[in-house]
């Protein structure tokens, strides 16, 4: 078990337990993203301080305060890429609703926190069920920071999930909705999202979008809902399209063909989903046996979606400027 989560389970599992038990119901570049300037982006509710002067003794000076240095996630999984191909698998889910508490007890069950969960922060405690037909309620702020993701990686679905496509000519706003969401994702976890799922899915997705978030955000890998039912590497990171969808009818067979083919060059089998499906499906059952297929798989490689963008950034571009 890598070291990270083998110190997040300790943490985490305790906390866990009790919330479900109290919860009701053009040139090709692979630079890395510019450090962010960390600043508030959301209101807070606080209680009045009372400052006090500082006083210092005469003729003492103090030293300048540093920013301390950004971790950007994906960055310790722990694997060595020595040229020998590889078979990658991710698992991922969006809109952290209040059914990731029952997907992350199955993941828990089978030991696997290599997956990625992407939540919009402008959202906390919004109640979707009317439109969705099922309980679709997302988590609020202080149930996020206590600590139900503890071990695995949150990652963003921007600020408030807006269908950008009807915001492409506005740079600022598409800024903001992308980087806020990353800056209130440090600001809860100390560790800085370098991930994305386009919201609304690919109707929703534009070049124009893609080379606003690569030019003015920290946002490097973004991710589709066309299932491909294909395990090659993506041609560019800001529009990632998914192997399969974890109601689809196929998941099993085209999972039992990525594990069956020989893998002469690196393989992907890249998986998503929402948890509201699961209700929808009444497929908790199919997703249990799938977590457990994935992790008695022999021979791959499980990861985060942060950690796979890391391990191939210097290969796959994230974006490609169209001539």
């Amino acid at each position: 078990m890598k070291l990270k989560r083998m110190i997040s389970i300790l943490l985490s599992s305790a906390t866990l337990l009790c919330f479900a038990a109290c919860s009701d119901g053009g040139a090709v570049t692979t630079d890395d993203p510019q450090t962010p300037e960390i600043t508030e982006t959301e209101p807070e509710t606080t209680e009045p301080e009372t400052t006090e002067p500082e006083t210092t003794e005469p003729g003492t000076t103090e030293a300048p305060e540093t920013e301390p240095e950004i971790k950007y996630a994906g960055l310790d999984s722990g694997i060595v890429r020595d040229g020998t191909p590889k078979k990658y698998v991710c698992l991922c889910f969006d809109d952290a609703t209040q059914q990731d508490l029952k997907i992350i007890e199955r993941c828990k069950k089978y030991n696997y926190y290599d997956v990625t969960f992407f939540i919009s922060t402008g959202l906390y405690g919004v109640d979707w069920s009317a439109a969705v037909g099922v309980p679709h309620k997302r988590f609020t702020k202080k149930e996020v920071q206590s600590g139900i993701y503890d071990g695995f990686d949150l990652a963003s679905h921007t600020l408030n999930h807006l269908p950008l496509d009807q915001y492409q000519n506005n740079v600022k706003k598409v800024k903001s909705e992308l980087e806020n969401d990353a800056k209130n994702i440090y600001k809860l976890t100390g560790i800085y999202p370098v991930v994305m799922a386009w919201p609304g899915g690919d109707p929703n997705v534009t070049r124009t979008l893609m080379k606003i978030a690569y030019e003015n955000t920290s946002i490097r890998l973004g991710r589709g809902t066309t299932s491909t039912h294909k395990f090659d590497l993506p041609k560019e990171f800001l529009w990632l399209q998914p192997t399969a969808e974890i109601s689809e009818a196929t998941l099993f067979s085209d999972f039992q063909r990525f594990l069956d083919a020989e893998c002469t060059e690196d393989m992907l089998f890249f998986c998503w989903g929402h948890g509201y499906e699961l209700d929808i499906y009444h497929s908790y059952d199919k997703l249990e046996q799938f977590i457990k297929m994935i992790a008695e798989a022999e021979g791959v490689e499980r990861v985060t979606v942060s950690e796979f963008y890391q391990l191939f950034k210097d290969e796959i571009p994230s974006y490609i400027e169209e001539n």
